[in-house]
């Protein structure tokens, strides 16, 4: 069975603060900005300077469910004090197996876009959370692992301590 077929997506603050599960998680990604620079008298190339990370924000959608309190809380609490937490956002199987699991660090959230409220139509009711984040960290034990197999991958060694 293809464990990317049928995919959940279980997202907790803190590791304490449930917010349930989602059905689709959109704009996880980075990139690093790259300035191009400009050598006097050389002409076959320009040097590419590698800035920071940029992390693009995060989009959570799903149907109402008997969850939905517990965001609105979450969302609540960050309208008294905004206070950047983690967020772990975990896809899972069908069955409920985990696949993996992305640490996001210094998320805050953007946006919130609750449920259209119309007893007319067929549609499911959806509410979807935007949150910005500072970067995606890997948890000690599964970076040291990463880190020593990828050195393994291409013929080196590498010695990664937390």
């Amino acid at each position: 069975m293809d464990p990317a077929v049928n995919v959940f997506y279980r997202v907790s603050i803190d590791g304490m603060i449930p917010l349930g599960i989602w059905t689709k998680v959109d704009g996880l990604g980075m990139e690093y900005q790259v300035t191009e620079y400009r050598e006097g008298g050389v002409n076959g190339y320009m040097h590419k300077i590698i800035g920071p990370a940029k992390f693009t924000n995060l989009r959570l959608s799903r149907p109402v469910d008997m969850t939905s309190p517990l965001l609105m809380a979450w969302l609540v609490s960050n309208q008294v004090a905004i206070k950047p937490q983690t967020m772990a956002v975990t896809a899972m199987t069908a069955a409920g197996d985990d696949i993996t699991t992305w640490s996001l660090v210094g998320v805050v959230p953007v946006k919130w876009t609750g449920p259209s409220l119309d007893i007319m139509s067929n549609a499911v009711s959806t509410e979807t959370l935007e949150v910005a984040y500072q970067e995606i960290s890997l948890l000690g034990g599964l970076l040291g692992s990463a880190v020593g197999a990828l050195a393994g991958a291409v013929g080196g060694s590498a010695s990664v301590s937390f």
